[in-house]
């Protein structure tokens, strides 16, 4: 399947449903309550770390295929210089204002891949940043940041409005588009297969998170997607302690 542009409420951008104000009006309707309760509930989760460890994860420190220049920390990669982000208002008719305060936050970096995805061995995956607010008085426990990916035929957008909240409550928060969908690049992209989507991700946790710790969470495919990410890293957490333990455990 050819991948689509999505807005925010999962529909293509030009199709008959996406123009149809009644349906695109119900699919962006959500309960306030359930938002806030959601937000709360899971900003508890990341600030407790014993909690909130079950959830995390450790990127690979090193990886042939996924070692790059551009890749050291969070203040230091490679934004496409050709990405424009989405204008809601021309491309989707959307004037909810949390949308186009997010449209506006949108960037897009290059991350590393395999050549079977891009002969460049890079792709742009777009993504947008809902940096926690720090105050006065925010506890001084350690906040791990969110990695959070959209569900089948959307994009980042779908979290528009749970990002600033949770980012309101000292949540660093990336709403990532997942290859092939939201604005990530397609051209020149071999393989847009849910394996090229997880490695796409990882490459962008690698350039972006500097290979840090960090809870993910997902909606639908980008669940599957988190799922896919994590149990690949936590693997090879667990399996080093593990040879470590056994070691040990042979001395004694």
């Amino acid at each position: 399947r050819q991948p689509q542009r999505a807005c925010s409420c999962g529909h293509p951008f030009g199709s008959e449903s996406h123009h149809n104000k009644n349906t695109t009006l119900i699919n962006m309707k959500t309960s306030t309550m359930m938002r806030s309760n959601y937000a709360v509930a899971l900003a508890a989760i990341l600030a407790s770390p014993q909690t909130a460890h079950s959830f995390t994860l450790t990127p690979p420190k090193s990886s042939s295929s996924l070692t790059t220049s551009l890749s050291a920390t969070s203040s230091s990669y490679q934004e496409d210089l050709t990405f424009t982000p989405p204008n809601t208002f021309t491309e989707g008719s959307i004037s909810e204002e949390l949308c186009t305060a997010a449209a506006q936050k949108m960037k897009r970096v290059m991350v590393p891949v395999s050549t079977d995805i891009s002969d460049t061995g890079f792709v742009g995956i777009s993504f947008i940043h809902f940096e926690a607010q720090k105050s006065s008085s925010s506890s001084n426990k350690k906040t791990l940041p969110l990695l959070l990916v959209h569900g089948f035929d959307s994009s980042a957008l779908e979290y528009r409005r749970l990002g600033p909240q949770l980012a309101a409550m000292g949540v660093d928060v990336y709403a990532v588009d997942l290859l092939g969908w939201g604005y990530t690049q397609l051209e020149n992209v071999k393989s847009f297969s849910a394996a090229a989507k997880v490695e796409a991700l990882q490459g962008f946790w690698n350039t972006v998170g500097g290979s840090g710790e960090v809870v993910v969470g997902g909606a639908s495919l980008g669940g599957a997607a988190t799922i896919e990410f994590a149990a690949k890293n936590l693997y090879k957490e667990v399996s080093e302690n593990d040879s470590e333990n056994n070691n040990n455990n042979n001395n004694n």
